[in-house]
């Protein structure tokens, strides 16, 4: 998942209510028209008659339609790091399997929820990211499945690194931006998410069989055994 750091994103930060309120309603008119007729189509005039504010009140929050469609891209990509962050906590300790399962669903439960909004965002994004605004957030994914890693036992020290996180990172963003972009048929979120977990597992399972072989007889035996 990526954003556009690199434009001007925001004129103004809407700080009161009101405020804020205005510039949400602006968002949420383009993410619709966005996905009801592409970027191209959509308009700075046709998103503020949806929204129902003045071209005054666009210009107070967003320089230009690019600028809006990142703000777009960032704020969703902020919520869904700020849930996988809370997600690490709650599961610091617990075997590695289970760390991995939940971290998945933290990463992926929005884009699946509102998969056409995602796609959407998804192709806009390719236009109008640049190298750097590409980088900044995909580092911060892959340090966030870093700290996962890290947050318990099963993982061998050797692997405790980026080019582990890295690869997990890389083969959740890839099936899930893919199949939401490419809207193969038979790709439902179940089985998406099913897919999801047998690549990743069967990667880890490959560099942690330790902690596998050890959550199976866990699970067998209903008991906890030392790692």
């Amino acid at each position: 998942m990526k954003e556009k750091t690199s434009v001007n994103a925001k004129r103004r930060k809407p700080a009161q209510s009101r405020a804020r309120a205005t510039a949400e309603a602006i968002q949420q008119a383009f993410i619709q028209l966005l996905v009801e007729q592409g970027y191209d189509q959509t308009s700075i005039r046709q998103v503020i008659s949806l929204a129902g504010v003045g071209i005054g009140s666009f210009y107070e929050y967003f320089s230009s339609k690019e600028a809006l469609a990142a703000v777009c891209i960032h704020l969703r990509v902020k919520a869904v790091a700020t849930t996988m962050r809370a997600c690490i906590d709650a599961h610091r300790d617990a075997p590695l399997p289970e760390r991995i399962d939940a971290l998945i669903d933290a990463q992926i439960q929005a884009p699946l929820a509102e998969s056409e909004h995602w796609a959407a965002l998804f192709l806009v994004e390719r236009r109008i990211s640049e190298a750097d605004a590409f980088r900044k957030p995909y580092a911060e994914f892959v340090q966030l499945w870093i700290d996962m890693l890290d947050a318990g036992p099963g993982l061998p020290a050797q692997r405790r690194d980026t080019g582990t996180a890295f690869t997990i990172h890389s083969m959740i963003y890839g099936l899930v931006s893919q199949a939401l972009i490419t809207r193969i048929p038979g790709i439902d979120p179940a089985r998406l998410r099913t897919t999801i977990r047998t690549a990743v597992h069967g990667y880890v399972s490959v560099i942690a069989p330790h902690a596998y072989r050890l959550f199976e007889f866990e699970r067998m035996l209903g008991l906890k055994l030392p790692q």
